[in-house]
């Protein structure tokens, strides 16, 4: 396909199951001859395409062949079926840290983990002090990876593997990893790639980072593709499928000098009085305050969303997709809700601060108390759609 970044037909893995370790001897000592062992398809008859400055997010559950997938196209580990092309140079961050030379310094570690990626000495000095200024490790460049923390070799290897400039990024997880004011820098440097019209596969269990991501998204389950095609729609189905079970409490802690919810209230519009429980299709007020401790230097949205039982968002009102304004200095906010159209049941009310692209969350604050809407009509389902019946007499039936 022309302007592909990356073509995938009919591949799949598969791993050798032994009961015991001394079928695999036999196995061996027979030249195969003997067969020992079960296989196991971790991933069979994937076949998708994604153009050249696609991001292109991969969903699915654990053991569905996320990661499997992801290492056939980083070249760690060979496929059992299939074939995949892939156009330009690229950079990889499946196991962060992993590859390093624990005796080695870090100074060294990214002279031979340059190498290994194709890099000449030149480049790899002079994209050194780059790498070092984001990885933040200090004098500890020239200590043995061994003496690091878990933080600090995460962030060497994040540091490095965008700094290759690769014209496609396969990222497994990453934005979920190390603390928040680093997944803030890698959740920049991913923009920053994306608006360079890189190509990003992004793997990742946050439905959200996906949606706002990525253009297209695949899903698997079981090894095998599920869904594929605009991101939005991929993930409600797979998040329909899914149906996170997870505790009612959906908090975040801020971490100290970042953006924070202080507190939010639900307010009945006809009489001002705080609310748990309201009838269905009453107007509503949702108040939200913050503090901003660095207001020049965090950006800030806001977003408020109705969540089911089960975690599946039902609705959410937010600022950058609304193109609405405010100051980022602390303060408060009301969202006016009229009529509000949920049907009969019980709901977690989230209210979330994100940065100003809207992308990365500083502080997610849910209600105590979960939002109870009753209903006096038989309507069924999550929300009152507004509608009207038309009647006529029949004329003629319809042609098919």
């Amino acid at each position: 396909m022309d302007g592909a970044a990356l073509e995938v037909e009919g591949l799949g893995k598969a791993y050798r199951r032994y009961d015991r370790a001394f079928d695999r001897a036999l196995e061996f000592l027979t030249l195969g001859n003997a067969k020992r062992h079960r296989e196991f398809w971790a991933l069979r008859d994937a076949s998708f395409t994604v153009a050249r400055g696609e991001a292109f997010g991969i969903v699915g559950g654990n053991g569905a062949g996320k990661s499997t997938l992801l290492k056939l196209l980083a070249g760690t580990t060979h496929p059992s079926a299939g074939r995949f092309r892939l156009n330009g140079r690229l950079g990889a961050l499946l196991e962060l840290g992993a590859g390093f030379h624990l005796d080695l310094s870090g100074r060294e570690n990214l002279a031979l983990a340059g190498a290994l990626m194709g890099l000449s000495r030149s480049e790899i000095r002079a994209k050194e002090a780059e790498i070092l200024e984001f990885a933040e490790i200090g004098e500890f460049v020239d200590a043995p990876v061994r003496t690091y923390s878990t933080g600090m070799a995460v962030r060497l290897s994040f540091a490095l593997a965008t700094a290759i400039d690769p014209d496609v990024l396969i990222i497994d997880e990453v934005l979920a990893v190390g603390d928040v004011y680093f997944q803030k820098k890698c959740v920049d440097r991913v923009l920053d790639f994306k608006r360079s019209g890189k190509t990003i596969l992004l793997c990742s269990h946050s439905l959200y980072d996906v949606r706002n991501l990525c253009e297209r998204a695949l899903w698997l389950d079981h090894g095998r593709v599920s869904g594929l095609g605009d991101a939005t729609a991929v993930t409600n189905d797979y998040a329909t499928f899914e149906r996170e079970h997870a505790g009612a409490d959906a908090s975040s802690t801020p971490r100290p000098g970042l953006p924070r919810v202080l507190a939010a209230r639900i307010r009945r519009r006809r009489d001002g009085v705080e609310v748990h429980e309201i009838e269905a299709g009453e107007s509503i007020d949702i108040g939200v305050w913050w503090e901003n401790p660095e207001p020049t230097r965090h950006a800030l949205q806001l977003g408020i969303g109705f969540l089911r039982q089960d975690r599946t968002l039902v609705s959410a009102a937010a600022t950058h997709v609304d193109g609405a304004s405010f100051d980022a200095r602390s303060g408060s906010a009301t969202l006016e809700l009229e009529q509000l159209p949920l049907l009969a049941g019980q709901f977690t009310v989230l209210v979330v601060l994100f940065d100003g692209d809207g992308v990365h969350r500083h502080h997610e604050y849910a209600l105590d108390r979960p939002l109870t809407v009753r209903a006096r009509t038989k309507e069924l389902g999550l929300v009152r759609v507004p509608h009207r019946w038309r009647f006529a007499p029949l004329e003629a039936p319809p042609k098919r």
